[in-house]
């Protein structure tokens, strides 16, 4: 029970309401911002994609027993069926037959190449890292093994 003299409120002072009001807004600009520039998406997309196509690469190479290549450009990779070759028969990827490569926005540096021999060794034209974009890949010499 309230004693005389005491009022019950209810609600929100104006100046709690201004508050949150405030802190909404500036959640929302920096989030949408987020939102609305989807360029670390895509890089992080074609990130994996490259990921992939490695582990890709050297699957296929121990499972036909050929060598395959991975040649790396600055904005773009492709698969052949070679030795240390950019050239030559290119490898299917596995959904819809099309060729095995890509083009995208994330720059790839140092431009080398990769091939994958029978076994699953990896055998590089220069170091066994490279950078898509911002992140860094490693590329393990005897395993094969692709990772960040």
């Amino acid at each position: 029970m309230l004693s005389k003299g005491h009022q019950y409120n209810r609600g929100f002072t104006l100046v709690e309401l201004v508050t949150v009001i405030v802190i909404l807004g500036v959640l929302a600009a920096v989030g949408s911002a987020k939102f609305f520039n989807n360029a670390s998406f895509k890089d992080t997309q074609y990130h994996q994609e490259v990921l992939s196509a490695f582990r890709f690469a050297q699957k296929i190479a121990i499972a036909s027993q050929n060598d395959v290549t991975i040649c790396l450009t600055a904005n773009s990779y492709d698969l052949f069926y070679s030795s240390m070759s950019c050239s030559g028969s290119r490898v299917k990827h596995p959904s819809g037959q099309k060729d095995y490569l890509d083009t995208g926005i994330s720059t790839i540096s140092p431009v080398q190449n990769f091939t994958y021999n029978a076994s699953g060794e990896a055998v590089s034209t220069g170091a066994y890292s490279f950078s898509v974009g911002s992140y860094n890949v490693v590329v393990e010499q005897v395993t094969g093994y692709v990772h960040e």
